[in-house]
């Protein structure tokens, strides 16, 4: 058990029952919006590999059901502000429109930037998706202050765009109420969108994170099999200083190895979905490798 993260790793039914949107068995257009919620895997760190060799140290890694990537955290931060950068990941085996899809269901790669999650009950985020519908590809962008769900944007999405985002604390408002903003840009196209000033009851801003996930819906999505994410640029401005995810320190520095459902506690056999890879010597950039679609 690794200090500080008892709540990151009990699973959370609650998660499970607010999760909201339509049901994407409705007619195919496009998916519905749902919550992304961080959803932890069991009582213990990894390793849980034979197959593979995870690159994070083993008292750092760990175990998520649904998020990849990297977090920092302590409960004295403070976090005002969160930046980053990413490529929208390139479905695999797409073409045009079409996408692989051979169980005939939907497949989901969220690509993010928030504050709170790893401990907390709320997450202030946003990022872009990468999902599989039904056959259909289908490329958005979306902001989100969970517990409320997502909302998505209208600006138009392309694999290989550059995109641009932070998520930053404004203030308590007349209640006492956290309040939040979250700005995302498609650098490529200049297309850029900043939410309302938005109250987050329960708001601690203690962690910051980096993530690439398999969003849950009445169970699991499996994870769109996409071409490597690729984040740079991330900073996180916590106790009024602006750093690196390295800046602040070993400690205080997760790396999320995003495992399948149906095996994540198996410390003999790699049932990895997805795991960040290739951290710079700064703490500014790292990669997401896509292993398997889970769930």
């Amino acid at each position: 058990m690794v200090f500080g993260f008892v709540g990151f790793y009990l699973a959370d039914s609650t998660n499970h029952a607010v999760v909201t949107g339509v049901s994407p068995l409705a007619p195919i257009g496009k998916p519905t919006q749902i919550g992304h919620p961080m959803i932890g895997a069991g009582p213990g760190a990894l390793p849980a590999s034979s197959d593979i060799s995870l690159s994070c140290p083993v008292t750092k890694c760990l175990e998520s059901l649904n998020w990849g990537g990297f977090g920092v955290f302590n409960t004295s931060f403070l976090v005002t502000k969160v930046t980053g950068s990413w490529t929208v990941p390139t479905i695999v085996g797409s073409t045009s429109t079409v996408c692989p899809d051979s169980q005939k269901t939907w497949d989901s790669n969220a690509v993010w930037i928030g504050i709170d999650g790893l401990e907390t009950p709320t997450v202030e985020q946003t990022g872009t998706s990468s999902d599989c519908f039904y056959g259909q590809t289908s490329y958005y962008a979306w902001y989100e202050f969970y517990p409320s769900p997502s909302v998505a944007l209208t600006m138009t999405i392309n694999p290989g765009d550059q995109m641009s985002a932070s998520v930053s604390y404004v203030g308590l408002n007349a209640t006492g109420v956290p309040t939040f903003t979250t700005t995302i840009t498609d650098v490529t196209t200049s297309a850029t969108y900043t939410s309302a000033v938005t109250p987050v009851p329960g708001a601690l801003r203690e962690s910051a994170e980096w993530v690439d996930e398999s969003p849950y819906y009445d169970g699991f999505l499996g994870l769109t099999h996409v071409t490597q994410v690729k984040f740079t640029g991330a900073t996180a401005t916590i106790n009024g200083a602006t750093r690196t995810m390295i800046g602040w320190g070993a400690y205080d520095l997760y790396w999320l190895v995003m495992v399948d459902y149906n095996f994540p506690y198996d410390a003999t056999i790699s049932y990895v979905k997805a795991e960040p890879v290739s951290l710079n010597k700064g703490g500014n950039a790292f990669n997401v490798d896509w292993l398997s679609s889970g769930p």
